[in-house]
């Protein structure tokens, strides 16, 4: 058996990468913060520095010349540090505050839009441990920067030209205490509320004390349903493993059990992933999530479906039967967007539990993810478990690898030649190998110092097969 390893929730040694958005990616160095599509983010007291920190939001004042920007963090016991830094960072770039408070960071960006703010950022390393945090940046359109802002801004921090103003014309910070009910409004807006209600679901939510727990109460109960809410202390650090996989959330199972729940939610720290336990107990996984969501859109209106490269098969299944193109992107939240915009799709999202519903906002949303499901299962009449069983599910085994000082580049030309089979292979981000009835990708993470490996196939004994395959033969050579 190869010495294969899942790392889950250790803390690592951080190495500088913006091959994210598609640039270089640079050679792992220690203590160095990572940089990707999804901003900059770092672990407290060793590669996030206030000095180096700092400056990437001077380069997003500069960038935005200065214009409104709205700010927002989930809980981390940093957020005060983070919040401090960025407030002073474009307070001397001369830009107008306005601070959202504790919200989810598909929040952030949708205030961008109401509030008519040159561009955002979210305080929050999403999925990360505790010791991580990280800004996120946002466009007037409240989306993630592309790849085009983000070399600016990367230009401008290696410049250090910075934007300066005046005593006189530095910013002001305006408090705004309406995200969120805003939020939930336009999330509403969705849904047929009053058939939600008529069901009268009872549900289970573990917000591993993110934020979470700021945004799920408010709308539950709009919804009409009864709740019980798990680790909902925004002022304590994160209960366990704060990502939402299966293995993170035995204590919610157990209590969907024991609470007669219809259904179980598990957020991540920022409430922008959304993963689902049905009313037995059972996780159904993060892919679920953007699959039963798209499939219940596409009921009510038709047109195209974009998600990653590394999202479930059961994607190409759902819009086959509904007759719709599905569009696949290189991974990263921005990489969907764009797609999505570009091909007025009605919906997209990524398989770690992501749902993007440009009707509320173009970018993954938790609370979006929830009403739609509640949506579905009401007009249905059906169970959670019940509307997992008609969509056709594969298994995917998600894994990662530390880089350590493994050549990147080498790996892909291995992952190339030992996978030269396959039907096809696809190149756009990392390499990955597409068989008749299965897949499997390999790409360097842009939020932490791995190497991902994810493949599907319609047993987990095969999936385990396809990632075993890239350790033995293409990772672990030496």
């Amino acid at each position: 058996m190869c010495e294969l390893k899942t790392i889950r929730s250790r803390s690592f040694a951080t190495y500088a990468c913006v091959g994210g958005f598609g640039l270089h990616p640079l050679e792992a160095m220690s203590s160095q913060p990572m940089i990707s599509v999804a901003g900059i983010r770092g672990i407290v007291g060793d590669s996030l520095t206030p000095e180096s920190f700092i400056r990437y939001v001077l380069a997003f004042g500069t960038l935005i010349e200065g214009g409104p920007v709205v700010v927002g963090s989930d809980t981390r016991l940093t957020r005060d540090m983070m919040r401090h830094l960025a407030f002073a960072a474009l307070e001397s770039c001369g830009c107008k505050i306005y601070d959202v408070g504790l919200v989810p960071t598909p929040t952030v960006g949708l205030m961008v839009r109401e509030l008519g703010a040159a561009g955002g950022i979210a305080i929050t390393a999403s999925h990360n441990p505790a010791e991580w945090n990280a800004y996120k940046f946002f466009d007037e359109q409240g989306s993630f920067l592309t790849k085009e802002q983000n070399l600016r801004l990367l230009e401008l921090v290696s410049s250090g030209a910075f934007r300066r103003v005046s005593y006189r014309s530095i910013g002001r910070v305006s408090r705004i205490t309406t995200a969120i009910e805003r939020h939930i409004e336009k999330v509403l807006a969705q849904v047929d509320v009053e058939a939600i209600k008529a069901r009268r679901f009872r549900i289970v939510a573990d917000c591993v004390n993110g934020v979470g727990a700021v945004m799920l109460p408010p709308l539950l109960e709009k919804l009409g349903c009864t709740y019980k809410l798990l680790f909902d202390d925004i002022n304590h650090e994160f209960a366990h493993n704060p990502e939402p996989l299966p293995e993170n959330l035995t204590e919610l199972c157990d209590q969907v059990r024991k609470f007669g729940a219809h259904v179980g939610l598990a957020v991540d720290p920022d409430a922008d992933r959304l993963a689902l336990v049905d009313e037995m107990g059972h996780p159904l996984g993060e892919e679920r999530t953007i699959t039963l969501a798209a499939a219940s859109i596409l009921e009510r209106k038709k047109g195209p479906v974009v998600v990653n490269l590394s999202t479930t098969r059961a994607l190409d299944d759902v819009t086959k039967a509904a007759g719709v193109p599905l569009y696949r992107t290189p991974i990263g939240e921005a990489n969907v967007v764009a797609k999505i915009r570009a091909t007025n799709a009605v919906i997209g999202g990524e398989g770690n539990g992501g749902v993007i519903y440009p009707p509320v906002h173009c970018g993954r949303d938790a609370a979006t993810g929830v009403a739609l499901i509640l949506d579905t299962l009401a007009r249905k009449g059906v169970s959670l478990s019940q509307l997992n069983s008609q969509i056709p599910d594969y298994k995917i085994v998600k894994t990662k690898f530390a880089r350590g000082d493994r050549n990147v580049a080498e790996i892909l030309v291995r992952m190339r030649e030992e996978f030269r089979d396959a039907l096809e292979l696809v190149s756009e981000d990392g390499l990955k190998a597409v068989y008749a009835d299965s897949w499997v990708h390999l790409r360097p993470s842009g939020t932490e110092p791995v190497v991902r490996v994810f493949a599907e196939a319609p047993t987990e004994a095969a999936a385990q097969l396809l990632v075993d395959r890239v350790w033995q033969r293409v990772i672990n050579t030496q």
